[in-house]
């Protein structure tokens, strides 16, 4: 029976950036996936304290990013600053192109080690002191699973702590603007939508639109005219013009609750999701893999599959989890079913954030 430290199962961002840093701490893995599909291209706002820890763990930068300085936030018919003379020299995140990304991630990695069917179910069989992946005779001390896909086929099903799926669908897409964004992400309340204008470049911008639900599947019309209607609405932006497929997708939110008897972690997507208003999906699983990389870094771990080692990332990741969903699941809540009796309570704290040096700077610090 073939033997290794750590099974991954996966082939997008978070898989590839986990390869990396096993790879990194020299400990032996495979990896398996299933068959690749046509990624569509989509931008993320990255914090920029990431940036930071993957220069130094790599020594290597990620240069091909549009740093966002300034973040204008409109409630109805109201404008909301953060930016100011503290925030303007630093970038308050980071826009980066899904595909950059994916390449970074991937750079000397060796290939996949196998491709698994889509209808392939996989069966695991955990004991004291490893996991015996039964369908090809292969035992780990740990799986770290970061396809959601998996979930549905795994033999042995994850706990999910909460789960919930929103009455409604967001919208992701690419525009070009004769309009210089000069380093400025808006974000937009109103009528019940949620409209994030996510620069990245000079004259082009991706967006985010959510609270959208039936009825409103006319803005997916291909020539993207009703969605450039609608953008024009909100926005100030001059001649607008569609530069990528319109892609939509259902909402949800879930985390996945650990069991450390089971040798197994679910990360990225498999281990959570979240609304997209806030942009902090990616960067939840980009925590992720900062912690296990702090965790198998510590030489006196000789078994990642250890309870103790599953404990300490369940643990010390929950409190971001939670953190991110609520407060996403809660404006969501809020400001697409209930958006006038909100719109208030929503904008007292930004603008005492507004008039406090001190709460900016540590809003600074934070991201």
């Amino acid at each position: 029976m073939d033997q290794t430290n750590i099974l991954v199962l996966g082939n997008n961002l978070i898989s590839n950036l986990l390869r990396k840093i096993l790879r990194k701490n020299k400990i032996d893995h495979l990896n398996f996936a299933y068959p690749a599909q046509e990624a569509e291209r989509r931008f993320f706002a990255i914090k920029p304290n990431f940036l930071k820890w993957y220069s130094d763990s790599f020594s290597e930068d990620l240069d091909n990013h549009y740093p966002i300085k300034h973040i204008q936030i409109f409630v109805e018919n109201e404008k909301l600053n953060l930016n100011d003379s503290l925030t303007k020299p630093f970038p308050l995140f980071n826009i980066m192109a899904s595909d950059y990304l994916f390449s970074s991630f991937s750079k000397d990695l060796d290939n996949i080690n196998k491709v698994i069917n889509s209808a392939e179910e996989l069966e695991f069989v955990f004991d004291n002191n490893e996991v015996i992946f039964k369908n090809y005779q292969i035992s780990s001390k740990l799986i770290i699973n970061t396809d959601f896909r998996f979930n549905k086929f795994l033999n042995l099903k994850p706990d999910r702590e909460e789960k919930k799926e929103y009455d409604e669908f967001a919208v992701t897409a690419s525009f070009k603007t004769d309009t210089n964004l000069e380093n400025r992400a808006e974000q937009y309340f109103r009528e019940t939508k949620i409209l994030a204008v996510l620069p990245y470049a000079d004259h082009e911008f991706s967006i985010v639109l959510s609270g959208l639900k039936k009825g409103d599947e006319k803005l997916l019309n291909d020539s993207g005219e009703k969605l450039i209607n609608f953008i024009n609405k909100q926005t100030n932006l001059r001649s607008v013009k569609l530069a990528s497929k319109i892609n939509h997708f259902p909402l949800s939110f879930y985390k996945i609750k650990h069991d450390p008897k089971l040798r197994s972690l679910y990360i990225g997507d498999a281990g959570h999701r979240v609304h997209p208003l806030a942009g902090l999906g990616l960067n939840l699983g980009l925590g992720d893999i900062q912690m296990i990389d702090s965790l198998i870094s510590d030489k006196r771990i000789i078994d990642p599959g250890q309870e103790n080692f599953i404990k300490k990332y369940a643990i010390s990741r929950s409190i971001d989890e939670s953190i991110v969903m609520h407060l996403t699941d809660h404006l969501d809540e809020a400001l697409v079913n209930n958006s006038e009796v909100f719109s208030g309570l929503f904008k007292y704290p930004i603008k005492i954030a507004e008039n406090s040096e001190l709460l900016k700077k540590a809003l600074v610090r934070m991201v």
